[in-house]
């Protein structure tokens, strides 16, 4: 008799597969002046949200509250631009902080970003209709991801919403995120730079590495660029790219303290200090390359 996997094995294939789908082009190293370049960019577009789960510092609102702050389109052209200037080879997935699908040029950001980068969106799908699927793979998105946090029911809505598009099976994914705290509300959780304690959090570990700063950026809807994407306090800022270039906020000081202290395994630094994340499953590679 076939054995159920157990919800442990079906979250490491699912770990597994998302990393091996974006191996392929974030451990990919491209130099521009000598030093590694970044190959993956989180992108906060709005400071809004329509939930509040309980494994998110938003759960409260006098820690993280409801904001109706957006990206320019200005800015997102800027952005663009500067990636087409570098020949950006990477990914960039529009998440962050808030839900994308709540910002209200969602659209023409994704006309904009979306024609010379692997661009991603990932959402709750409250927002998603048939035509809002139509309209962001017409205008350049490349992959879907879905948070689904009401039930199983939610697995046929959706597929047959994108079968409805003409979308195929390879263009989205759908994350099963309906769970209980008792199975980790189907996530891997992490306590967000010390933000959030609830579920059962691994320790924090001050003497490991992590690779963030070696391979990606976190750009904040104003353009501010934080140390990586669990540094919910915002409070370390490695640059802001509505006045410097992606590259000079890449090349900065700031960001080479963290980078040399992460590179011996110290998390000294806040907000490294409070962070449980493991930090090392992309970016082995472009360490290599900043040691050298």
């Amino acid at each position: 008799m076939k054995k159920d996997k157990s919800k442990e094995e079906i979250f490491e294939t699912t770990i597994k597969t998302n990393i091996e789908r974006k191996s392929s082009f974030i451990d990919e190293v491209h130099m521009k002046d000598g030093i590694p370049l970044f190959s993956w960019i989180d992108l906060n577009p709005t400071e809004l949200c329509n939930r509040k789960c309980e494994f998110c510092p938003r759960v409260d609102g006098s820690i993280y509250p409801n904001q109706n702050l957006n990206i320019s389109l200005k800015l997102c052209q800027k952005i663009n631009d500067e990636l087409r200037s570098i020949n950006y080879k990477g990914g960039l997935v529009l998440s962050g902080y808030g839900e994308p699908m709540m910002h209200p040029d969602l659209i023409e950001m994704v006309r904009i970003l979306g024609n010379d980068v692997k661009l991603e969106i990932v959402t709750n799908g409250d927002k998603i209709t048939v035509d809002i699927i139509k309209e962001l793979f017409v205008s350049g998105l490349d992959i879907m991801i879905i948070s689904m946090y009401d039930g199983a029911h939610q697995i046929d809505l959706f597929k047959s919403m994108f079968q409805e598009a003409n979308i195929s099976e390879e263009s989205y994914i759908l994350r099963d995120r309906w769970y209980t705290i008792d199975e980790d509300y189907g996530v891997k959780l992490t306590n967000r730079a010390g933000v959030v304690t609830v579920g059962k959090q691994d320790e924090v570990d001050r003497n490991k590495p992590c690779y963030y700063p070696f391979y990606s950026m976190m750009l904040d809807w104003n353009g501010d660029v934080m140390l990586c994407l669990q540094d919910w306090n915002k409070k370390v800022k490695m640059g802001n790219i509505a006045l410097d270039s992606l590259v000079d906020v890449w090349k900065s000081k700031n960001f080479e303290k963290y980078r040399n202290m992460l590179s011996k395994s110290k998390r000294s630094l806040s907000p490294c200090s409070n962070c449980n994340t493991n930090g090392t499953l992309h970016g082995y590679n472009h360490i290599k390359e900043w040691n050298k």
